[in-house]
């Protein structure tokens, strides 16, 4: 009876502070989100975003079950390797970001959101030397693209980044306003109706897509 009483205490404790735990992680993560929410809808600050960055790794070196935390690092050192000075630069952040991401892949296998990422990647470091990069990262992107609709097309985000990258893609390679705006109302549709699985799961880019079919409207 004794050794029972002992055993149940025990646990009591240990479910306690599990508790505890998860509880710190998310009320962490809400709060970051908060900030990377921010950052998201206003001109880029490269600071911001390196700040983001330290800030969500930070999270997964306490959280090395959880692929959030590395999803969102990965997510702002793409963000800032559009700002490097020059090719070599944006390729370290990139291989920042392409690290994160695989650890978050290795944790949560592939998903609509890591897909959608690992594109913005591929995009990121094609921009960094686009004469040269075009045809093997090009293909690359959209594979991920497309990998990402597959799993999920339902994610708003998916139509998002294809629409930005017709939206910023002069006409005469095939892109423009125009042939930007049906993708970006399409995005506006699946936002409308999209409910991320929780709390701490990515939720951004409709300021984007709002903003971005208002410009292509006119």
């Amino acid at each position: 009876m004794k050794k029972l009483l002992t055993t149940t205490v025990a646990l009591f404790i240990s479910a306690n502070f599990l508790f505890a735990q998860s509880e710190k992680y998310t009320t962490t993560m809400i709060e970051a989100i908060k900030d990377f929410s921010v950052s998201e809808n206003k001109e880029p600050v490269p600071a911001e975003w390196q700040a983001l960055a330290n800030r969500f790794e930070r999270i997964a070196s306490a959280e090395p079950k959880e692929w959030l935390p590395r999803y969102y690092a990965a997510h702002a050192y793409s963000m800032l390797a559009f700002f490097g000075k020059n090719a070599t630069e944006k390729d370290q952040t990139v291989d920042k970001a392409e690290a994160h991401l695989k650890e978050a892949v290795a944790i949560a296998g592939e998903n609509s959101e890591l897909m959608l990422l690992d594109a913005q990647i591929h995009q990121a470091r094609m921009l960094a030397d686009p004469q040269s990069r075009y045809q093997s990262e090009g293909p690359l992107f959209n594979a991920s693209l497309k990998k990402a609709e597959s799993l999920n097309p339902d994610n708003p985000r998916v139509y998002l980044l294809q629409g930005s990258t017709l939206y910023y893609t002069p006409e005469q390679f095939g892109g423009g306003k125009k042939v930007a705006k049906p993708v970006l109302e399409k995005a506006i549709e699946k936002f409308a109706t999209f409910q991320p699985e929780g709390p701490l799961y990515p939720n951004w880019g409709q300021g984007q897509a709002k903003y971005m079919l208002d410009e292509a409207s006119k």
